[in-house]
């Protein structure tokens, strides 16, 4: 009876670890199989630091490309989105507005079309960290006997919002598809912006061969007006160390009103490809109570490239209930070692060998 009572300390462990993953992640099971479902939106960012915070409301980026014949375009995005494009013929030529089915590749074939190589690079340098950028740039640089292949890339980013805040409210207001605070007047912290310029350059050899191979060639970083180097020489997502907590800001809308919610799940280092600013999401939430809400990450379509699918799936699954399963596959473990040893002790093998006998 004693070894019994010994043998029950696994279950009481296990029933522990299911009581504690069920309190991590209880809110949210209750709000994914109970709550209202929404589509909802990433709509800012916050960088959670130690002692300090930014919030990311939004975010304006400036692409200047220039190609081996002299061609220049210019592209201007807002949250990622395309508004605006020229192309200047060479040597201060002529100026034309490009079409938004230039921009998307469904114009027909022309001698002004933009390539698809050309487009390629517009779409990987608007949401891509530098690493990203210099990739493009070396796969433009292959094409050695296209005279409309990329040489140079100049990538302006204004990021608006709120820096060096103590701290950020889980429940935000959302005016305009944009991101705020709750409060007027005085009370309201001042938002700020933060610009980076990189210039990603293979028109110049020589000064490739310099930079040690690295096409980033010029680099410059301003907070609030201040010039700064950040950990690393990167785009605002990109240049923070591993110990800053990315955090999704999602909005929804429920019951005809806009909310902005903070994410509890998210990723340090860099933002989470599962949940990618101005992004969709999935988000449920409590009719009574639409300020408790969850967003479930969407993987999007495969789009060819399946591995990078499953890596935000992946992702985004174990982001959002990663820890509780491990705690609760930690009980099962307890579970199925405390059921093993009862077993040898209520049920012991008769084939054992006896025990060697031993003279005093």
């Amino acid at each position: 009876m004693k070894r019994i009572l010994t043998l029950s300390v696994f279950p009481l462990i296990a029933l522990a670890l299911f009581i504690a993953s069920y309190l991590w992640s209880g809110r949210d099971l209750r709000l994914r199989f109970q709550g209202k479902e929404t589509e909802g939106r990433i709509v800012g960012m916050a960088l959670d630091r130690e002692g300090t915070n930014d919030l990311v409301t939004a975010l304006d980026t400036k692409l200047d490309l220039l190609l081996a014949d002299g061609t220049r375009i210019e592209a201007l995005y807002h949250n990622y989105a395309l508004t605006s494009a020229t192309e200047q013929a060479p040597a201060g030529g002529t100026l034309r507005t490009l079409t938004a089915r230039e921009l998307d590749g469904s114009a027909e074939t022309s001698a002004t079309s933009l390539s698809p190589e050309l487009l390629r690079v517009l779409n990987d340098a608007v949401k891509g960290e530098a690493a990203i950028v210099r990739w493009a740039l070396l796969r433009e640089n292959r094409r050695i006997a296209d005279p409309r292949r990329v040489v140079r890339i100049v990538k302006t980013e204004t990021v608006h919002g709120y820096f060096g805040l103590k701290e950020i409210p889980p429940v935000l207001k959302l005016r305009d598809g944009r991101v705020t605070f709750d409060k007027s007047g005085a009370n309201a912290p001042d938002q700020g912006t933060v610009v980076i310029r990189g210039v990603f350059d293979f028109s110049d050899p020589a000064r490739v061969k310099a930079n040690k191979g690295n096409s980033l060639v010029d680099y410059e970083y301003l907070r609030l007006g201040e010039s700064l180097t950040p950990e690393k020489k990167n785009f605002f997502l990109f240049a923070e160390p591993y110990a800053t907590q990315f955090l999704p800001v999602f909005g929804f809308e429920a019951n005809g009103q806009p909310i902005a919610r903070l994410s509890h799940i998210g990723r340090r280092g860099g933002p989470t490809l599962a949940l990618q600013l101005y992004g969709n999401c999935m988000v449920y939430y409590d009719a009574a109570n639409p300020a408790e809400a969850i967003l479930i990450a969407t993987p999007g379509p495969v789009d060819g490239a399946p591995l990078a699918w499953f890596s935000r799936l992946c992702e985004g699954v174990f982001a959002q209930w990663g820890s509780a399963a491990l705690i609760a596959l930690a009980g099962l473990l307890f579970i199925g070692t405390g059921l093993l040893f009862l077993s040898l002790l209520l049920f012991p093998s008769k084939n054992l060998p006896p025990p060697p006998v031993t003279t005093p």
